[in-house]
């Protein structure tokens, strides 16, 4: 279950303390267990014609009963180790203080400070940071406690939304779209096929280079929706 940890005037919001030493546990003995099963089952999947890799689990056959169950074991093993340090990089932590907001998942490292935040709010496993503007100053999946987000925000003075207060003006996006500031439209093309490729670094930049000309954009089934951070500004 996540938690909610305050400490002078910092409070943290992140999975509770147990969840990283359970990972690391239970996914390490989960994987060793389903190697040692891959020892059990190996002869007989080389009977199936249809399953893939049948070379590989060949020469698995071949190998002295000891060896095979112990590389097996060894190869689970590393899976599960591999699994937890993903799991374990995809935690989210949100950190409230005086001076900003930080968000911090995996590769995603970014600090909002206070005189730019509006207001917060989740929506749809999204959490947001709201600027002045209307413009979003940064987006993350959220897997979090709610509550505990809004409580930690509103004990350090920030707005704390139940939705998206923009969420209608989103509008799908189409090649040569009405509305959008000049050059908008290459860069979302550009984002879409970085979408299909599940280039993230290139999905982030691209979201920030839309910001620069006031376009927020947001992903919906795998489509596109977009707005303008200020109505009043059209280029």
């Amino acid at each position: 279950m996540p938690t909610e940890k305050t400490t002078g005037d910092r409070t943290v919001v992140a999975d509770a303390p147990w969840t990283v030493p359970a990972v690391y546990t239970v996914l390490p003995i989960l994987g060793a267990a389903l190697g040692w099963g891959l020892t059990l089952v190996a002869e007989w999947i080389t009977g199936l014609s249809w399953f893939p890799f049948q070379g590989l689990f060949e020469l698995f056959l071949r190998l002295p009963d000891p060896v095979e169950l112990l590389a097996g074991i060894a190869l689970g093993l590393g899976v599960g180790v591999f699994l937890a340090l993903w799991v374990h990089n995809e935690m989210l932590t949100v950190t409230v203080d005086r001076d900003g907001i930080r968000l911090k998942r995996g590769d995603f490292d970014e600090a909002i400070p206070r005189g730019d935040v509006a207001s917060v709010f989740v929506d749809d496993k999204l959490l947001v940071v709201l600027g002045h503007r209307r413009q979003e100053l940064a987006q993350v999946h959220f897997d979090l406690n709610r509550d505990q987000l809004a409580a930690a925000l509103r004990r350090h003075g920030y707005g704390w939304l139940g939705a998206d207060p923009y969420g209608a003006q989103f509008k799908r996006w189409v090649p040569g779209a009405d509305g959008l500031p000049r050059g908008a439209d290459a860069l979302l093309k550009a984002r879409e096929h970085a979408a299909e490729k599940s280039n993230e670094s290139d999905l982030k930049e691209l979201r920030e280079e839309l910001a620069a000309i006031d376009v927020v954009v947001r992903d919906r089934d795998k489509k596109q929706y977009w707005r303008l951070a200020d109505p009043a500004q059209t280029r």
